[in-house]
């Protein structure tokens, strides 16, 4: 500390970049600042420790430090440092999304796969998918059309699987199909995701041809089926560019102090996916110059590389850096899409930390609308489950559901979770209710598993999560295990989606339990009659609220003092002799 101190007095009061390093001159901060002697002498004065001042250089040994011209240079020449090395100390800048690719497996019967890294697996890979969701739906979309196995290791079987049967695989396993047949397959997946679709079209037309002049009609209609799928999502889905092969379209604009915009995605002349972009830069950026040319800069920094830029970039701003050559114009048919996409600004940003993190932890696009489930009993009892809605940042409490549990009796929690997803999902399916982005079960593994089997069943496109009491844990359908308190944010967000659902659904349980408990709970009390039961009824409904009353306010509804002890001891007993779940 004393040397770093003593560097100190050598630092020009000028705009520049700082580097602290630590004990083996690795760089693990990167900062700017418009004043550098007065920003390193904040470093260095700090001495509580739960600041990040304090952290950075109670593990730094050096630092070094770069004057430029202006605060403005200093923001541009901070984001290439940070993304050159990296620093453990920075946030802001590390792409640290690791969006996912669909990869065509180098296989004796190849299938698809998707992959979190661009280098992960042998075969030939096609992405990034933004947001990830796209990966998913074109991945299930292609194994309807080209029917390639989905089964992860291949093995040689005598009867084909389920999957042969539902006409979703072509079942090479058990020998149903020649490998030089499967390899059609196969090509089509390859000529559909390289962007060929209209010349695949035009080959499979040929080959619907060839197959029925030699009376192969299975074969026929199979590719018939192909050519159907293909044409539908080409002419009403996926949009195709066939002037632009592989490109990025980032499109930035201002309202206010807020800047909002989108990236847009082509590889292969198919749009992939788009990322929105909004944020308030006095979050960012103390008091800086900040406009759409340095913000979008920082941006493009921080989703593009030298070694991962696509063949070309667009944008609707003048790119400050020299690493990447970036057009300051978006071609009109992209621009198109561009406007179709744009993000609207909202007026409060409360979620995009909770955004950010999520992003970062689960690699995938943030739910715009969850749906929570929960089961509630006593003793096997009363069961009763409940749904709640969260939409857009907030709980949309007129879309909230209570399922009262018809076919279950006595303690069954995956049977009571069963039936009511069973009754739900037919709802969804029917289009009677909107579908979600994310289902988030109150349980732990097993709940899980009867969500996933169910969501499966009934072919909804949700992903689904489940988290555990106390633990505060919440596991995915692909086999994640977070644990929720090492992440703030996403520990407010999930603990208050499930404690939600848990009082939605403990309120119904109490509710149903209080009408034929309560009235029970009086037998025998000597001056209650029937008028001074509906009393109590009307005035503490729940059998909880009415064992903390205390006399005085029975009292003062017309209860008598020594019927009021009695009464508040008999829902004691009842609120004590079982646990709510």
């Amino acid at each position: 500390m004393k040397e770093l101190k003593e560097k100190l007095n050598q630092v020009p009061d000028a705009p520049g970049v700082y580097l602290f390093k630590d004990s083996e001159g690795k760089v693990i901060y990167v900062g700017k600042a418009k004043s550098l002697k007065d920003r390193l002498s904040s470093h260095l004065s700090c001495t509580n420790p739960n600041e990040k001042s304090y952290l950075i250089v109670k593990n730094a040994s050096d630092f070094e430090y770069i004057v430029v011209k202006n605060e403005r240079d200093a923001l541009i020449l901070e984001a290439e440092l940070i993304k050159k090395y990296l620093p453990k100390f920075n946030v802001l800048l590390k792409d640290d999304k690791s969006y996912p690719y669909l990869l065509i497996t180098d296989e004796d019967f190849p299938t698809i796969r998707l992959v979190r890294k661009a280098d992960s697996g042998k075969g030939e890979r096609f992405g990034p998918f933004i947001p990830a969701k796209n990966a998913r739906v074109l991945k299930e979309l292609l194994h309807k059309i080209f029917r390639l196995r989905k089964c992860k290791n291949f093995t040689k079987r005598t009867k084909p699987c389920l999957q042969y049967y539902m006409e979703r695989c072509t079942a090479p396993c058990a020998g149903r199909v020649s490998k030089e047949e499967y390899m059609e397959q196969v090509k089509g997946v390859l000529e559909f995701l390289r962007g060929n679709v209209k010349r695949h079209i035009q080959t499979l037309y040929a080959q619907i041809e060839e197959a029925s002049e030699k009376l192969e009609f299975e074969k026929a209609a199979i590719l018939r089926d192909q050519l159907i799928a293909i044409k539908n999502v080409y002419e009403k889905g996926w949009a195709v560019l066939d002037e632009f092969r592989n490109c990025d379209a980032f499109y930035i604009e201002k309202v206010g102090n807020v800047f909002s915009g989108i990236r847009l995605v082509v590889r292969n002349s198919i749009v992939y996916g788009k990322k929105e972009f909004i944020f308030d830069p006095k979050e960012l950026f103390d008091d800086a110059p900040v406009d759409e040319n340095v913000v979008g800069t920082l941006w493009i920094k921080a989703v593009c590389s030298q070694d991962s830029a696509p063949e070309k970039i667009f944008a609707n701003f003048k790119y400050l850096g020299k690493d990447l050559k970036v057009e300051s114009e978006i071609p009109e048919k992209i621009l198109k899409i561009v406007r179709q996409n744009k993000p609207q600004i909202k007026a409060t940003y409360g979620l995009e930390k909770i955004k950010g993190e999520f992003e970062k932890v689960f690699l995938d696009e943030f739910p715009e609308r969850i749906e929570v489930y929960d089961i509630s009993t006593l003793f096997g009892t009363s069961n009763v489950g409940a749904c709640i809605v969260w939409e857009n940042g907030s709980f949309v409490k007129n879309e909230y559901r209570r399922f009262r549990i018809k076919s279950v009796e006595g303690i069954d929690d995956y049977a009571c979770l069963e039936e009511v997803l069973t009754r739900r999902f037919k709802r969804i399916k029917n289009g009677e209710v909107k579908e979600p982005d994310l289902i988030l079960i109150d349980g732990g593994l097993g709940q899980l598993n009867v969500a996933i089997k169910l969501r499966d069943s009934f072919g909804i496109g949700a992903r689904v999560f489940s988290i555990a009491k106390r633990e505060e844990i919440v596991y995915t359908d692909e086999g994640e295990v977070v644990e929720t308190k090492k992440y703030p944010n996403l520990f407010r967000f999930f603990t208050s989606l499930r404690d939600e659902a848990h009082r939605f659904a403990v309120s119904y349980n109490r509710k149903l339990r209080s009408k034929g408990m309560l009235k029970s709970v009086f037998d025998g009390i000597k001056g209650l009659g029937e008028k001074r039961k509906n009393l109590i009824e009307k005035f503490y409904p729940d059998p909880v609220e009415l064992a903390n009353a205390g006399e005085e306010e029975l009292v003062k509804i017309g209860i008598p003092k020594s019927v009021a002890r009695e009464v508040i001891e008999r829902a004691k007993s009842l609120v004590n002799g079982g646990s709510e779940d």
